[in-house]
């Protein structure tokens, strides 16, 4: 996602490539580009880049997992709402 957000010039050949394959060539291909070595250093040491997301109450947690609309089970518990 990265080359492709940078509009990489190196990317576009290799970017139809399927999996296995296209990961054999990046290896190559992107060898001494810092992005790239800045992503095997987190993978080969166990560290993973996580987006986060805005914080939502509870209640509205148990509503999506539900599959409901917070309006229709707000005067509802979490466990209320769960147990539906």
């Amino acid at each position: 996602m990265f080359c492709r957000g940078i509009k990489c010039v190196r990317h576009v050949s290799i970017e139809e490539l399927k999996k296995d394959e296209y990961l054999k060539k990046k290896a190559a291909h992107c060898k001494d580009c810092n992005a790239w070595q800045f992503l095997n250093w987190l993978k080969d040491n166990g560290y993973r880049i996580v987006k986060t997301v805005p914080e939502i109450s509870s209640k509205e947690l148990a509503a999506h997992i539900k599959g409901m609309d917070i309006v229709h089970v707000e005067d509802l518990t979490e466990d209320e709402i769960l147990s539906l």
